[in-house]
């Protein structure tokens, strides 16, 4: 009798030994399965990608629900690919109105608003004397013809060209370091101006005279101006690499247009380039950098 009490002893302390080792393996798996599910690196906003929380909330902006950013198997957020590369949902590509435009071979145009006056105003010639800043020099050239308006004959327009060889130099040789200039002169077409009220028995020097010149160049490899984003160190566009990913570029650019900018070197043409939007998607590639 006491033969079987020992063994019945035995058997439930084996029965009950299996019964923790089995439930102990399924509480460890469980905590195992709980430790595997990804946490958020941060939440954020779809209408304000900028917005970076370390929990779970309202947007401080516009009050909605934030939802979570995780890390990929790569990684990364799903946010941000490498340095100066961004990643946003196709929600917030529309919210924030991402658009790009190609890059493009087309001339450039600029407009040049030139403040002078008028000189050796005889019948015989006259000039255009004008002040040319360093910055004008590239949309400037022989052969030009500038249009002229001087404020004491109203309603009309005189022409004036940029001449290589004439009675005056075209330009001083000498640049004003301090204003970064120099002075350039056009010569006017029909001579003398006059003032209407005096004709040619007054002919007036040092009038003060504007022009008006829209330069054109040839065609250049050129993008939007508002895809350009100035620091410190120099240009920067964000290229769209497809699928909401967008590239972080330095580029160096040449003459910069009315609407349009020379790229020099960084981009090649057919590359898409961010036009709207771009300034958000920075910030947003700076705060994850400095994360």
């Amino acid at each position: 009798m006491k033969a079987k009490l020992i063994l019945f002893a035995v058997v439930v302390l084996a029965a009950s030994a299996g019964f923790f080792w089995v439930f102990m393996r399924q509480q460890s798996a469980s905590v195992l399965a709980g430790s595997s599910a990804p946490r958020p690196l941060y939440y954020t906003c779809s209408m304000h990608p900028w917005v970076h929380e370390s929990k779970p909330g309202q947007c401080p902006i516009c009050g909605m629900n934030l939802t979570p950013v995780y890390a990929n198997t790569a990684g990364t957020t799903n946010h941000e690919t490498i340095s100066g590369d961004v990643s946003l949902e196709p929600d917030s590509i529309s919210t924030i109105n991402v658009q790009t435009e190609p890059v493009e071979r087309r001339p450039l145009r600029h407009t040049l608003h030139l403040s002078g006056e008028i000189i050796g105003n005889s019948s015989q010639a006259a000039w255009f004397q004008f002040i040319a800043y360093q910055r004008d020099l590239a949309w400037l050239k022989i052969g030009q013809a500038l249009n002229i308006s001087v404020a004491g004959v109203p309603g009309k327009t005189f022409t004036a060209k940029i001449k290589l060889h004439g009675v005056k130099p075209f330009a001083e040789s000498d640049f004003d370091m301090m204003s970064s200039s120099t002075t350039m002169r056009a010569e006017i077409s029909d001579p003398p101006v006059e003032i209407s009220n005096f004709g040619d028995s007054k002919l007036f020097n040092g009038l003060h005279a504007e022009a008006h010149l829209v330069a054109e160049t040839d065609p250049v490899l050129a993008i939007p101006r508002s895809a350009i984003i100035s620091r410190g160190l120099g240009a920067t566009v964000y290229v769209d690499k497809g699928d909401g990913h967008y590239v972080s570029r330095p580029v160096t650019l040449g003459r910069i247009g009315d609407h349009f900018a020379e790229v020099v070197s960084g981009l090649n043409e057919g590359e898409k380039v961010v036009t709207t939007g771009n300034v958000l998607i920075d910030s947003e590639a700076q705060l994850t950098r400095s994360e």
